[in-house]
């Protein structure tokens, strides 16, 4: 009897640490590829300079590696006009500006958008001028533009976290 629980003990850890050691592999060998957050606040106090509007903005996100679009809704409201500029900009951490990547409108572009609204669109992270390392880090923010607010009147970071 001693000898087969001699036995049994010595071969019940050898499997189960094997099993531990190859689930941990696969879990290694796992990689994120779509990311989502929804609720993003677009604000004035996140321009660069911040000013003191009231509007307020919301939008969600999603990024998927296997297709490689950064897909995006961005509701705003309370606007001191209506929108005379919409970008995505990059890359730059919170509180730093940077430059356009993406205009969504624009003088050339001269769609109009409500005070309040809405819009969606999508951004190819193609690895070269929009880089996916630099999307997943937040370094992009989206923006709108008013006549009053020329610089921006309000902003939200894309992040994932």
């Amino acid at each position: 009897m001693k000898l087969l629980k001699l036995t049994i003990l010595p071969l019940l850890f050898l499997v189960s640490t094997l099993v531990l050691t190859s689930c941990e592999k696969t879990a290694e060998e796992k990689v994120q590829v779509e990311f989502s957050k929804k609720g993003i606040v677009l604000s004035a106090a996140q321009e660069t300079p911040a000013n003191a509007s009231t509007a307020l903005g919301f939008m969600d996100v999603f990024y998927s590696r296997e297709t490689r679009f950064l897909t995006y809704t961005v509701k705003w409201s309370g606007l001191t006009a209506p929108p005379i500029l919409m970008h995505i900009h990059g890359q730059a951490p919170f509180g730093f500006a940077a430059g356009v990547f993406q205009t969504i409108l624009s003088a050339a572009n001269p769609t109009l958008f409500p005070a309040t609204g809405s819009y969606s669109g999508s951004l190819l992270i193609d690895g070269a001028a929009v880089k996916e390392e630099n999307l997943l880090n937040g370094f992009y923010y989206m923006n709108i533009h008013t006549p009053l607010n020329p610089g921006g009147e309000i902003r939200g970071q894309i992040t994932f976290n």
